[in-house]
Protein backbone atom coordinates (compact mmCIF):
# COMPACT_ATOMS: atom_id res chain seq x y z
CA UNK A 1 0.00 0.00 0.00
CA UNK A 2 2.85 2.36 0.80
CA UNK A 3 4.43 1.59 -2.57
CA UNK A 4 1.25 2.49 -4.41
CA UNK A 5 0.91 5.65 -2.32
CA UNK A 6 4.51 6.69 -3.06
CA UNK A 7 4.01 6.03 -6.75
CA UNK A 8 0.97 8.32 -7.00
CA UNK A 9 1.86 10.85 -4.26
CA UNK A 10 2.68 13.56 -6.82
CA UNK A 11 -0.92 13.61 -8.02
CA UNK A 12 -2.90 14.25 -4.85
CA UNK A 13 -0.40 13.92 -2.05
CA UNK A 14 0.84 10.90 -0.16
CA UNK A 15 -1.97 10.88 2.42
CA UNK A 16 -4.73 10.86 -0.18
CA UNK A 17 -3.01 8.16 -2.25
CA UNK A 18 -2.40 6.06 0.88
CA UNK A 19 -6.04 6.39 1.90
CA UNK A 20 -7.15 5.19 -1.54
CA UNK A 21 -4.70 2.27 -1.35
CA UNK A 22 -6.07 1.28 2.08
CA UNK A 23 -9.63 1.45 0.79
CA UNK A 24 -8.62 -0.73 -2.17
CA UNK A 25 -7.00 -3.26 0.18
CA UNK A 26 -10.16 -3.47 2.28
CA UNK A 27 -12.16 -3.95 -0.91
CA UNK A 28 -9.77 -6.74 -1.93
CA UNK A 29 -10.32 -8.47 1.41
CA UNK A 30 -14.07 -8.27 0.96
CA UNK A 31 -14.17 -9.48 -2.65
CA UNK A 32 -11.44 -12.16 -2.68
CA UNK A 33 -12.47 -15.69 -3.68
CA UNK A 34 -9.86 -18.20 -2.43
CA UNK A 35 -10.42 -20.63 -5.29
CA UNK A 36 -9.90 -17.95 -7.96
CA UNK A 37 -6.42 -16.62 -7.16
CA UNK A 38 -3.89 -16.39 -4.33
CA UNK A 39 -4.70 -13.46 -2.06
CA UNK A 40 -1.32 -11.63 -2.20
CA UNK A 41 -1.40 -11.43 -5.99
CA UNK A 42 -5.06 -10.45 -6.03
CA UNK A 43 -4.59 -7.79 -3.34
CA UNK A 44 -1.53 -6.27 -5.02
CA UNK A 45 -3.33 -6.09 -8.34
CA UNK A 46 -6.41 -4.61 -6.71
CA UNK A 47 -4.48 -2.00 -4.69
CA UNK A 48 -2.42 -0.76 -7.64
CA UNK A 49 -5.37 -0.84 -10.04
CA UNK A 50 -7.86 0.94 -7.79
CA UNK A 51 -5.28 3.51 -6.67
CA UNK A 52 -4.39 4.25 -10.28
CA UNK A 53 -8.08 4.59 -11.18
CA UNK A 54 -8.58 7.05 -8.35
CA UNK A 55 -5.50 9.05 -9.28
CA UNK A 56 -6.60 9.10 -12.93
CA UNK A 57 -9.79 10.81 -11.78
CA UNK A 58 -7.62 13.41 -10.02
CA UNK A 59 -5.54 13.91 -13.18
CA UNK A 60 -8.64 14.44 -15.29
CA UNK A 61 -10.07 16.91 -12.80
CA UNK A 62 -6.79 18.83 -12.78
CA UNK A 63 -6.73 18.93 -16.59
CA UNK A 64 -10.28 20.26 -16.74
CA UNK A 65 -9.59 23.04 -14.27
CA UNK A 66 -6.01 23.94 -15.25
CA UNK A 67 -6.88 26.82 -17.58
CA UNK A 68 -10.01 28.31 -16.10
CA UNK A 69 -10.16 32.06 -16.62
CA UNK A 70 -10.83 34.50 -13.84
CA UNK A 71 -13.60 36.99 -14.49
CA UNK A 72 -12.65 40.60 -15.24
CA UNK A 73 -13.50 41.76 -11.72
CA UNK A 74 -11.21 39.13 -10.26
CA UNK A 75 -14.01 37.63 -8.22
CA UNK A 76 -15.77 34.33 -8.61
CA UNK A 77 -19.14 33.66 -10.16
CA UNK A 78 -22.37 33.22 -8.19
CA UNK A 79 -22.48 29.49 -8.85
CA UNK A 80 -18.98 29.14 -7.37
CA UNK A 81 -20.00 30.48 -3.97
CA UNK A 82 -20.51 28.15 -1.07
CA UNK A 83 -24.22 27.72 -0.39
CA UNK A 84 -25.74 28.94 2.84
CA UNK A 85 -25.26 26.56 5.71
CA UNK A 86 -28.49 24.71 6.38
CA UNK A 87 -29.28 21.84 8.60
CA UNK A 88 -30.07 20.97 12.17
CA UNK A 89 -27.14 22.93 13.56
CA UNK A 90 -27.21 26.10 11.49
CA UNK A 91 -30.78 26.89 10.60
CA UNK A 92 -31.88 30.29 11.83
CA UNK A 93 -35.58 29.89 11.16
CA UNK A 94 -37.92 27.21 12.42
CA UNK A 95 -38.76 25.94 15.80
CA UNK A 96 -35.83 25.16 18.08
CA UNK A 97 -37.52 21.92 19.15
CA UNK A 98 -37.57 20.77 15.51
CA UNK A 99 -33.85 21.52 15.21
CA UNK A 100 -33.09 19.56 18.37
CA UNK A 101 -35.26 16.67 17.16
CA UNK A 102 -33.49 16.65 13.78
CA UNK A 103 -30.10 16.73 15.47
CA UNK A 104 -30.99 13.83 17.78
CA UNK A 105 -32.33 11.82 14.84
CA UNK A 106 -29.13 12.50 12.92
CA UNK A 107 -26.94 11.48 15.87
CA UNK A 108 -28.94 8.28 16.34
CA UNK A 109 -28.61 7.44 12.65
CA UNK A 110 -24.87 8.06 12.89
CA UNK A 111 -24.56 5.77 15.91
CA UNK A 112 -26.59 2.99 14.29
CA UNK A 113 -24.73 3.33 10.98
CA UNK A 114 -21.49 2.56 12.86
CA UNK A 115 -19.46 5.37 11.36
CA UNK A 116 -15.69 5.11 11.33
CA UNK A 117 -13.96 7.38 13.88
CA UNK A 118 -12.89 9.86 11.20
CA UNK A 119 -16.43 9.99 9.77
CA UNK A 120 -17.79 10.57 13.27
CA UNK A 121 -15.22 13.35 13.77
CA UNK A 122 -16.41 14.97 10.53
CA UNK A 123 -20.03 14.77 11.68
CA UNK A 124 -19.27 16.29 15.09
CA UNK A 125 -17.42 19.22 13.51
CA UNK A 126 -20.11 19.63 10.84
CA UNK A 127 -22.76 19.83 13.53
CA UNK A 128 -20.59 22.41 15.30
CA UNK A 129 -21.01 24.59 12.20
CA UNK A 130 -17.56 24.28 10.59
CA UNK A 131 -17.25 24.20 6.82
CA UNK A 132 -15.12 21.70 4.86
CA UNK A 133 -11.91 23.73 4.86
CA UNK A 134 -12.17 24.43 8.59
CA UNK A 135 -12.79 20.75 9.34
CA UNK A 136 -9.78 19.82 7.19
CA UNK A 137 -7.57 22.33 8.98
CA UNK A 138 -8.68 21.17 12.41
CA UNK A 139 -8.16 17.47 11.63
CA UNK A 140 -4.92 18.01 9.70
CA UNK A 141 -6.08 16.51 6.39
CA UNK A 142 -6.92 17.86 2.96
CA UNK A 143 -10.40 19.14 2.09
CA UNK A 144 -10.68 16.30 -0.43
CA UNK A 145 -10.19 13.79 2.38
CA UNK A 146 -12.92 15.49 4.40
CA UNK A 147 -15.25 15.30 1.39
CA UNK A 148 -14.49 11.57 1.11
CA UNK A 149 -15.33 11.07 4.79
CA UNK A 150 -18.53 13.07 4.34
CA UNK A 151 -19.55 11.03 1.30
CA UNK A 152 -18.99 7.74 3.12
CA UNK A 153 -20.76 8.90 6.30
CA UNK A 154 -23.79 10.21 4.41
CA UNK A 155 -24.00 7.00 2.39
CA UNK A 156 -23.91 4.85 5.54
CA UNK A 157 -26.49 6.99 7.33
CA UNK A 158 -28.76 7.05 4.27
CA UNK A 159 -28.59 3.25 3.96
CA UNK A 160 -29.36 2.89 7.67
CA UNK A 161 -32.31 5.28 7.41
CA UNK A 162 -33.75 3.44 4.41
CA UNK A 163 -33.31 0.10 6.21
CA UNK A 164 -35.15 1.57 9.21
CA UNK A 165 -38.14 2.35 7.00
CA UNK A 166 -37.65 6.05 6.30
CA UNK A 167 -38.33 7.23 2.77
CA UNK A 168 -36.14 9.54 0.71
CA UNK A 169 -38.61 12.37 1.30
CA UNK A 170 -38.12 11.94 5.07
CA UNK A 171 -34.41 12.48 4.66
Amino acid sequence: MRGAAKRYARVAGYDEAYQEACAAFLHAIATHHPDAAPFPAYAASRVYGDTRTSMRRWWLAQERTAFQRQSEEGSHEEWDEEPERKGPCCSAEGDSFDRVDQRLTLLRLAREARLAPREAAWLALELAGLDTSEVAEQLGVSPATVRTWRMRAVRKMRERALNAGLSLSDL
